[in-house]
Parts: structure tokens; C-alpha cells; sequence
């Protein structure tokens, strides 16, 4: 008899807002000026009040 191991899917999140946030957290310069990735970006720096560019 075989047993069938289930191993649930995580859920990975792709959000260039999260992308873009991350970006500033760790002074790296943006990688655009446009859209989610922007936004995040922008959020990050003035949450942080650090400009990394």
C-alpha cells in the first residue's frame, strides 16, 4: 500500500510593492520610477526617513 505525502503550497507574496520596499530598506536606488514598486518604495522611505539614493 502507498501513502501519499501532502505538503501544503506557501504561498509566496510577488507584490512590487513589497519588492520596492525592500529596495529601500536596504539602500538600494530604485529600480523604477513607476507603478506598485514605486509606491512601496516611496512608503519605505518616507516611513523610515532615510533617501537612498
Amino acid at each position: 500500500m502507498l501513502t501519499a505525502i501532502v505538503k501544503p503550497e506557501q504561498s509566496q507574496v510577488t507584490s512590487d510593492r513589497f519588492s520596492g520596499e525592500f529596495d529601500a530598506a536596504i539602500g538600494l536606488p530604485p529600480k523604477t520610477t513607476e507603478g506598485e514598486y514605486w509606491a512601496g518604495y516611496l512608503r519605505k522611505v518616507a516611513e523610515t526617513g532615510v533617501t537612498p539614493f
